[in-house]
């Protein structure tokens, strides 16, 4: 998946991870869970192991939001914060 990978840092993760959605969402054959697999190993080779542990459960927040509201869903945000309460950034 061809991204900006030397690009990468704090202030552009979320369009990467957009990116990388996109292109993974071309895999017509893949399940959705085996695109999100494509697009974790793909963040945690360009992070590094270090950076993609620290924002590891942000990502993946991030990649089942983006997933919920392309497919219409709504949002019950007040669960979102539930789950993430704990979360330091």
């Amino acid at each position: 998946m061809n991204t900006d990978e030397s690009l990468i840092n704090e202030d552009n993760i979320i369009e990467t991870i957009l990116k990388m959605m996109e292109k993974a969402e071309q895999f017509i054959d893949k399940s959705g869970v085996e695109k999100k697999v494509i697009v974790l190993n793909n963040l945690k080779s360009l992070l590094g192991h270090d950076s993609y542990e620290r924002y590891k459960y942000l990502i993946m927040g991030i990649i089942d939001f983006t997933v919920e509201i392309s497919k219409g869903r709504k949002i019950n945000l007040n669960n979102i914060k539930k789950k993430f309460c704990c979360l330091s950034i």
